[in-house]
């Protein structure tokens, strides 16, 4: 129908992702997942994710004898040396499950990881400025979903504490953790 006797204007640039001296700052997010369902959820704005980030997220969330169980990420190795008290196991991150012990698995995180994508998804893409927020309330929905007293009864119990102010500004940081 048309024939424009010209170039066609690129719009964008081509994404490479940390190559060579030209590296991009990405928003990695940093998960921890107990067993007993606790999660920690923290984004961490890096080049690469290195041992003094970790240990800069997971500073006091950790216990004595706790295992760490990651994929082989070289950052986590050297987290997990440089902190004795920790027993590490890393597993390659396309097999999921220990070959040996299948009590040592991956799936928790990954599931983690799929239900904050699902969570993410209604809101089309999310400013890395504002990551942790959403994180911090999907930690708090996915509680309060799980907890066996109604919303209307924690909130209530949360409202009517004297530090509830002080429990919103530690909300708005991640910093607590509600145990119902």
């Amino acid at each position: 129908m048309y024939n424009v006797d010209r170039e066609p204007r690129k719009r964008g640039n081509d994404f490479r992702r940390n190559i060579g001296k030209e590296e991009v700052t990405v928003v990695q997010v940093v998960t921890a997942v107990e067993r007993k369902g606790e999660k920690y959820l923290k984004a961490v704005a890096t080049k690469r994710l290195s041992k003094k980030e970790i240990a800069k997220v997971l500073d006091g969330k950790l216990a004595d004898n706790t295992t760490l169980i990651t994929d082989k990420h070289p950052s986590y190795k050297a987290f997990a040396k440089d902190n004795p008290v920790i027993k590490h196991k890393a597993l390659l991150a396309k097999d999921h499950v220990d070959k040996n012990d299948k009590t040592i698995h991956l799936q928790k995180v990954n599931n983690v990881h799929a239900q904050v994508r699902k969570f993410l998804r209604p809101f089309n893409g999310v400013s890395s400025k504002y990551l942790q927020n959403y994180l911090n309330w999907y930690a708090y929905a996915d509680k309060i979903r799980e907890s066996k007293t109604t919303l209307k009864q924690w909130f209530l119990t949360m409202l009517l504490t004297d530090q509830a102010y002080h429990l919103f500004e530690l909300f708005k940081q991640n910093a607590v953790i509600i145990r119902t």
